[in-house]
């Protein structure tokens, strides 16, 4: 409206603190009758989150990571929150982002905060606002505290504790146990867990992930969400749980590609360190341990030749419906004298996995061809003026981060003095003075980091190898090597469809640098 400035609504439900479904509409009502009072803005959107105060819920706040993606794009030049601690109730980072914010020029509104304080630059406004954040990071840290030991006594128990329903079973009705706590087991599913079972006789047998998925779409009557055969991902996945033993598993970390876990390291035990029974098991140990060996010798690494060869373009090859191309090893006929050739291919599994028409662009490619062809760019990359262009972007793109570097180091390093100058008078030991150094030991750490990362920006970096380098080197690098040496450069490979050569179906992405 005329005569008005724009703002933007943040709200927040926090579940954990007991919030009510209202509070989101609570919040809205309370920040638009206060810009209503004071006058001169007009809301122009809102980003919410609904989630808990957990350190968990802290990664998933898709509303924050939008204002900010608004607040760095020149998007939103004014916040309004209700409370200071539905922003961050992290110390250190909420006086990073009230900083970031007084930088940039974006005003912040809060229904229960001062809206001097939180857009002053002055050492009394930051400590008041240091003050806040530090606060609702201790209640934060005691939630988490609480959450954690409750999840923890839950495991102890062989209660469910949230998640997804594992296929097999399905919850059980409220029981308590021996030591009084109370909660929900998991029970058998009338069709799943003799599935299960099945899986576990045709696999011992010599039956492959597709066979069994096949089988429980003939028999059971299961199949994946689009209807067609459950994906053998998850036929595996459900193989190798440790839940078809009847244990429950309890802080398993989050999958990292090429690294390996033991899951029967991360299964609940008692405090003797006896494995917690939680559900009726599929199999015993002993025949869980021959399934897994079965799996192993028939992995897809076995079946599409991974070790066998170096499979060089894996990740960097896309199919036109953008899903990333698989090595796949294809058996030819055998010739006059018994012989069978293999051959080599870059294919999209898209239809295989997901079920027929998710990919329409289906494109393969012979992989020596495409690796030639890749190889061959690679050395006219490194002896043509393309490399020095490339150099120029690099050490562009390293002046503006060390300035940016040097930018928040002087801000820190501010923010350190007028804390120091602070607490100089304060009583030693007093809260007060005890609230002032855990800050200052946080900005301490802020300008390590901040000096950490100037010192790596300014370090000498090495030079990309040199064409006539690079012949001398090719031959002594192993696949990792020069895979990696390929994912430094390339962003992504695009394949065409069709039956021409690599040159006219090839389009070769490199990494985009500011």
């Amino acid at each position: 409206m005329p005569g008005t400035r724009p703002v933007f609504l943040y709200l927040r439900l926090s579940r954990a603190h007991g919030d009510g479904r209202d509070a989101i509409e609570r919040q809205r009502l309370d920040l638009m009758r206060k810009l209503a009072t004071e006058g001169g803005w007009t809301v122009m959107g809102e980003y919410v989150d609904r989630d808990s105060a957990s350190a968990y819920a802290r990664r998933e706040r898709a509303g924050w990571r939008a204002l900010n993606a608004g607040i760095a794009s020149g998007r939103v030049r004014a916040v309004a929150f209700w409370k200071l601690d539905r922003t961050l109730r992290i110390a250190s980072r909420c006086l990073e982002w009230v900083t970031s914010c007084q930088q940039q020029g974006v005003t912040l509104l809060s229904h229960q905060d001062s809206t001097e304080e939180l857009n002053s630059v002055t050492a009394a406004a930051k400590l008041s606002t240091g003050v806040k954040a530090l606060l609702a990071e201790a209640e934060t840290d005691t939630m988490s505290e609480r959450q954690r030991a409750a999840k923890r006594h839950a495991a102890q128990a062989g209660f469910i504790n949230g998640g997804r329903r594992p296929f097999g079973w399905h919850p059980g009705p409220r029981v308590s146990d021996s030591a009084g706590r109370t909660g929900r087991r998991l029970e058998p599913h009338p069709v799943e867990h003799q599935a299960l079972k099945d899986a576990v006789a045709l696999v011992l047998a010599g039956a492959g992930l597709r066979e069994v998925a096949v089988h429980w779409q003939a028999k059971f009557g299961i199949t994946g969400l689009d209807g067609g055969l459950v994906s053998e991902h998850k036929v595996r996945a459900a193989l190798i749980s440790p839940r078809m033993v009847g244990y429950r598993q309890y802080q398993l970390p989050p999958h990292q590609r090429g690294v390996h876990v033991d899951s029967l390291d991360y299964i609940a035990r008692t405090p003797n360190g006896e494995p917690v029974i939680s559900q009726e098991p599929v199999c015993d140990l002993d025949t869980w341990h021959r399934v897994q060996s079965a799996l192993r010798s028939r992995s897809t690494g076995q079946r599409n030749g991974w070790g066998a060869r170096a499979w060089l373009l894996t990740g960097l090859l896309r199919c036109p419906c953008g899903r990333p191309l698989s090595g796949v090893v294809q058996p030819q006929k055998p010739d006059a004298g018994g012989h069978r050739a293999v051959r080599y291919v870059y294919r999209c599994k898209a239809n295989r996995r997901y079920g027929v028409g998710t990919c329409t662009g289906g494109a393969s490619i012979t992989a020596p061809v495409a690796e030639q062809y890749v190889i061959d760019w690679l050395f006219e990359f490194f002896s043509s003026d393309r490399l020095n262009a490339h150099n120029r972007k690099v050490a562009s793109a390293n002046v503006a981060a060390v300035t940016r570097v040097d930018a928040e180091l002087a801000v820190a390093r501010e923010e350190l003095e007028s804390l120091r100058s602070n607490a100089s008078p304060l009583t030693v030991g007093s809260e007060f003075h005890q609230i002032v150094t855990a800050m200052m030991t946080r900005v301490q750490n802020s300008v390590a980091k901040l000096n950490d990362e100037r010192a790596a920006l300014t370090a000498e970096c090495p030079e990309l190898l040199t064409h006539e380098q690079l012949v001398a080197a090719w031959p002594t690098l192993n696949s990792e090597s020069r895979r990696t040496l390929l994912r430094q450069l390339i962003h992504q490979i695009d394949l065409a469809p069709g039956r021409r050569g690599p040159a006219e179906r090839l389009d070769i992405v490199l990494h985009a640098i500011e």
